[in-house]
């Protein structure tokens, strides 16, 4: 087993020097450093476009050339500015090969504008920081020691020879490390952080979802799918203060199923849970995304129906019903089940939740004695109550 782990860990690590060349990781953070850098090497080419124009003493120099290369630079600039192409392609994100080609570029440019009396020496340190936001440590120190060799061979071309001249490309190559390692150093801390940040914000966003599905299972029948007594008396109690507050209507609908004790007697309980499960499926297709529908317990269930009047609401509780042929049709027709829908609306029959769900309720119950299958509101229940001392 150990020396399996062994091996296994000797495979991930680079081989040779493979690891200059490797991209940096694909992350929003490369993207920012990417775009950061893009629009920072823009910003200098357009400096030494305005130094070579106005202000440095071109006499000498081969200026062709090095006007030349500033064009080159902006027609390779501005699109990668505009158009961002690393966000799309992974050869526009870099590796160390820009290094090199930075170092390709950036020399000539020195010796055309005077060699070890060109200022454009700290173009050097510009692309080192580049690189610096992007990689390791050691890939920093690697390409330290990179432009400090060419750096060196256009200075050596055009020196005038002197203590005071190689001092001087001594000290410049050492500032270059000197600003290499901290910029390592920074951009090392700084990808530290913005891991542990992006870990961070990846646990939380875990943690939320967590409780999402947590919310949504405390507020979710889970036989049905549809909402639990519970929530939908809370949503029931919102729907009703904004009813309130509007002058509007709110109709209630207590539903209870007919002859399912048939099917659980006949088929078994899984047939009675299949049927229940359907007839979920069915009132929340035949109700409006406002309208709130859950499961009051057993075969029961209750709809309430922001700004529907006792008119229109037994309308929608006759469309309920017709739904339920749909299930029906999937069983023997000596099992067929029904529903039976009781309404109460506020203002009309009642004032506050728990009130209008007590005379929905036996409202349905009424439905029932009726045979079943049909609605009866709570105005139906009063005139009920209003004949039985006459048959008395």
């Amino acid at each position: 087993m150990g020396m399996r782990g062994n091996s296994s860990a000797g495979a991930d690590r680079p081989s040779s020097l493979a690891w200059l060349l490797e991209l940096p990781p694909h992350s929003e953070r490369t993207m920012r450093m990417e775009s950061l850098i893009a629009r920072l090497r823009l910003v200098v080419v357009f400096a030494n476009l305005v130094m070579l124009a106005f202000f440095f003493d071109t006499q000498g120099w081969h200026t062709s050339l090095a006007w030349f290369m500033v064009v080159a630079a902006l027609g390779y600039g501005i699109p990668i500015v505009v158009l961002q192409p690393y966000r799309r392609w992974r050869v526009f994100q870099t590796s160390i090969i820009t290094a090199i080609l930075d170092t390709a570029t950036i020399a000539p440019f020195i010796a055309v504008t005077g060699g070890d009396a060109s200022p454009y020496y700290l173009l050097y340190f510009l692309s080192l920081v580049a690189v610096g936001m992007r990689f390791e440590l050691r890939q920093v120190l690697a390409v330290c020691g990179l432009y400090s060799a060419t750096y060196a061979v256009v200075y050596l071309w055009s020196w005038d020879p002197g203590a005071d001249a190689l001092g001087q490309l001594a000290l410049r190559c050492i500032y270059l490390f000197i600003v290499g390692v901290a910029v390592g150093h920074l951009a090392r801390e700084e990808s530290s952080r913005s891991m542990q940040v992006e870990a961070f914000e990846k646990l939380n966003q875990e943690n939320r979802k967590l409780l999402t599905k947590r919310e949504k299972e405390a507020r979710v029948d889970r036989l049905t799918g549809l909402t639990n007594r519970a929530s939908l008396e809370k949503d029931a109690h919102k729907a009703l203060r904004r009813v309130r507050q509007t002058g509007g209507y709110l109709s209630v609908l207590f539903c209870d199923m007919d002859r399912l004790k048939a099917i659980n007697d006949e088929l078994g309980h899984d047939a009675g849970d299949r049927v229940l499960r359907q007839a979920g499926h069915v009132m929340k297709r035949a109700l409006r995304a406002q309208d709130l529908v859950g499961r009051y317990g057993g075969d029961e269930f209750v709809v309430v129906l922001p700004n529907l009047t006792r008119e229109t609401a037994f309308e929608r509780a006759d469309h309920l019903i017709a739904g339920f042929k749909q299930i029906n049709e999937m069983l023997p027709e000596d099992l067929h089940v029904g529903l039976s829908v009781g309404i109460a609306t506020y203002p009309f029959d009642a004032e506050d939740y728990p009130t209008l769900v007590k005379l929905a309720d036996q409202a349905m119950y009424l439905a029932k004695r009726d045979g079943g299958n049909r609605v009866r509101t709570a105005n139906d229940l009063r005139l009920f109550w209003e004949t039985i001392p006459r048959t008395a």
